[in-house]
């Protein structure tokens, strides 16, 4: 999620064009879509980031991988397990 300002910016834009706005967020699960920060090791940015992954473009199969990734994130999270509905 982008910040207002940063998304008013961004717009309906292009991802090529909306990626630097991306990396000014100050949520980095926002940032992360563009780059991973590397941060020492054992740190909570070296712990998230063996849990993410940036994606130079966004299409259908780099949107199905996000949403698998930051469900496993949550999961691992919050402790949840998957429930049959």
């Amino acid at each position: 999620m982008l910040e207002k300002p940063i998304n008013i910016v961004a717009g309906n834009d292009f991802y090529a064009t909306k990626q630097i706005e991306y990396g000014k967020s100050g949520n980095y699960l926002t940032r992360s879509l563009v780059a991973l920060t590397e941060v020492g090791q054992n740190t909570s940015i070296s712990r998230i980031n063996a849990k993410l992954e940036a994606f130079p473009a966004w299409n259908a199969t780099s949107i199905e991988k996000r949403h698998a990734l930051l469900i496993a994130l949550a999961q691992e999270v919050w402790k949840t397990t998957p429930i049959d509905v």
